[in-house]
């Protein structure tokens, strides 16, 4: 049996030291590193090392009972949550590791929170309790209290009976002290794998005490059935490089791949390598759960799925900052090594101002941003610095409005007519069209399609990416010999700009879902803070000694929060912050002055149309433009 695990927890609640621990278990490492001595085996990126922190997932495989186990680590920190949340939707279990000291935290919650959304069954490691101020039983309650009742210490009466709970033939034979140990096991594979019990096994991965206890449970209740027949599905969760050589890491969900196998794009896959100890080998074929290297896959990226359609992603960048590199390196070539490291981690997502030179990428946090320094530096020998980091806003519509784009100049034809609509939040853009095929063919209707998902359309109020939007093809119109390829580009373009310039947008700015636990008595100067920072949906619960407030707010606002929170709670209180989404930008009008974009100067964003009259384009600006229109 192919079992794919991945290790999951807050910062410092002993991830790493656990997967060496496992490693060296199972014989895939001859010795255990540590964090202080920075020579783990899965940490081997030397940030990571001189950090003592994980960055980058990354795998390893053993045997243990005769089946194939990999596994995964994940970075801890939530700046890079976007890897961490790719690695989920590879696994077929995970562990939690939770500190028997500081007990939930908040980033605790928060991948809680996403193994759920991936379905992906947990075991729970309460680790630390060699410590003397370790405490399993407050833990293991505080577990219960906040995320299921369905957690239970493995193999102990209360988790027997809970099993046994499920089914009324097994609760009859609890009761009658008949009910086996298989019994048990199966019917808790059953419900672990289907997400309806949450083991629960104590130790030190330090000390290596209870780790042993964690394999079996593992072996036991993660049960996995693997069909090698069927086409081609692997989950890409890495995208990394060797030298010249571009390496996709990939969980194979299904079917099988060699060597020189075709893939559904088109690409050919030159080496596969799997994972057998902390390294990988060479072989001829993987199939259905492995974990595999493929090597020579340059259109695929990290997060997609090969041979089906790949799933949205939560974890979102909410900070752009300017990358300010020295003047004697040309833009295109700081560009191209950026967009090396963009190709490893998607949400970088590096932006180039062509006429300025100036560069920008997006990213989950400062640390990222420190991180992205010093890979640079190490990777490429450019010593940059960032700017000051900036909240990612986006624009939307209040109201439908229509925009026209024509494209004519000598020899080129074509227009489109575009309604655009307000659409629900965090609907992204999505496009239908109502246009007769009679009017206008379906392949061109189809490239019509293509142009307004290809790009970030920018908004009019401060040039920020266009968001939660219908769009709909009205009409259109080509010519049989002069329209050529391209030419709906433009008119796409130049229609969707138009059509912001005529009606009435609104900026959006991140928001996220905070909840702050804190002594009763700082509960009021809490809520004084969220209303300050412009919460909403406030939610207040009073507990005797403790008060949880949950409440929306600007991610703006929290950015500078935490340190604040951390003073007055004299380090006692906990904040947990998840994105959840953009929403109405609550100083909409400062936030427009200070960025003073004058969308008619933005050139690359035109909303004019080209015209043509006795053999010559012509300019249109956008205010005349629906008197020059050809579809009626």
């Amino acid at each position: 049996m192919k079992k794919t695990i991945g290790i999951f927890a807050h910062v410092d609640a002993g991830k790493t030291t656990l997967c060496e621990a496992l490693l060296y278990n199972n014989g895939a490492i001859h010795r255990k590193g540590s964090v202080d001595g920075g020579n783990t085996v899965m940490d081997a990126a030397e940030v990571e090392r001189q950090r003592g922190i994980t960055c980058f997932s990354g795998a390893a495989g053993f045997k243990y009972n005769n089946n194939d186990y990999y596994l995964i680590d994940t970075p801890g920190h939530t700046d890079f949550l976007p890897d961490t949340e790719r690695c989920m939707a590879a696994l077929d279990c995970a562990i939690l590791c939770v500190s028997g000291v500081e007990g939930v935290e908040s980033n605790t919650e928060l991948l809680w929170e996403l193994l759920g959304n991936y379905s992906v069954p947990i075991i729970i490691f309460i680790n630390k309790c060699d410590r003397d101020i370790a405490d399993k039983d407050r833990v293991y309650s505080e577990l219960k209290k906040r995320f299921s009742p369905d957690i239970y210490f493995y193999g102990d009466d209360e988790y027997t009976e809970g099993v046994a709970a499920s089914d009324d033939t097994l609760m009859e034979k609890f009761f009658e002290g008949i009910l086996s140990d298989g019994e048990i096991e199966d019917k808790a594979s059953e419900l672990l794998m289907s997400r309806e019990l949450f083991p629960v096994i104590c130790g030190s991965a330090l000390a290596n005490e209870g780790v042993d206890e964690l394999m079996r449970a593992v072996d036991i209740l993660c049960r996995t059935d693997y069909d090698e027949s069927a086409p081609l599905t692997a989950e890409i969760f890495k995208v990394k490089r060797e030298k010249d050589k571009r390496i996709l890491l990939c969980h194979i969900r299904e079917g099988s791949i060699s060597s020189r196998d075709e893939l559904p794009n088109g690409e050919r896959v030159s080496e596969i390598r799997i994972f057998n100890s902390a390294k990988s080998s060479n072989i001829n074929t993987a199939k259905a759960g492995d974990v595999v290297e493929l090597c020579g896959v340059y259109d695929y990226r990290a997060g997609e799925c090969i041979g089906r359609e790949s799933g949205g992603f939560k974890s979102v960048p909410t900070l752009s900052a300017k990358v300010i590199y020295p003047d004697n390196i040309p833009s295109a070539d700081m560009l191209s090594r950026l967009k090396i490291l963009e190709d490893e981690e998607p949400t970088l997502s590096v932006e180039h101002i062509p006429q300025t030179g100036e560069i920008s990428v997006k990213v989950m946090g400062r640390i990222q941003l420190e991180i992205t320094k010093q890979r640079i530096e190490e990777r490429f020998g450019i010593d940059v610095d960032f700017g000051k980091c900036e909240v990612i806003y986006k624009e939307t519509v209040t109201e439908p409005t229509v925009g026209y784009g024509h494209y004519e100049p000598l020899r080129h034809y074509s227009e489109a007519h575009l309604r655009i609509e307000p659409a629900e939040r965090g609907s992204g853009i999505s496009f239908e069209s109502e246009c007769s095929l009679n009017t206008l063919t379906s392949n061109y209707q189809n490239l019509i399609r293509t142009h307004v998902f290809e790009k970030d359309h920018k908004g009019v109020l401060i040039g920020a990416p266009l968001t939660d939007v219908k769009i709909t093809l009205l009409v259109g119109a080509a010519h049989e010999k002069h329209t050529e390829g391209g030419d709906f580009r433009e008119a796409v373009y130049r229609a969707v700009r138009h059509g912001l310039m005529r009606g009435r947008s609104k900026l959006l700015e991140p928001y996220c879902m905070c909840r702050f636990t804190v002594e009763s008595s700082l509960g009021g100067r809490v809520l004084s803070d969220i209303t300050r920072m412009c919460g909403r949906d406030t939610v207040t619960e009073n507990t005797g000694e403790q008060s949880v407030i949950i409440s929306r707010i600007p991610a703006g606002e929290m950015s500078s929060y935490q340190s604040e929170f951390i003073s007055f709670t004299r380090g006692k209180g906990r904040l947990t912050m998840t994105f959840c989404g953009y929403d109405d930008c609550h100083d909409e009008e400062a936030v427009t002055e200070r960025f003073a974009y004058e969308p008619e100067r933005d050139l690359e964003n035109t909303a004019d149309s080209v015209f043509c009259a006795r053999g010559a384009g012509f300019l249109v600006p956008w205010r005349e433009v629906e008197k020059y229109i050809h579809c009626k």
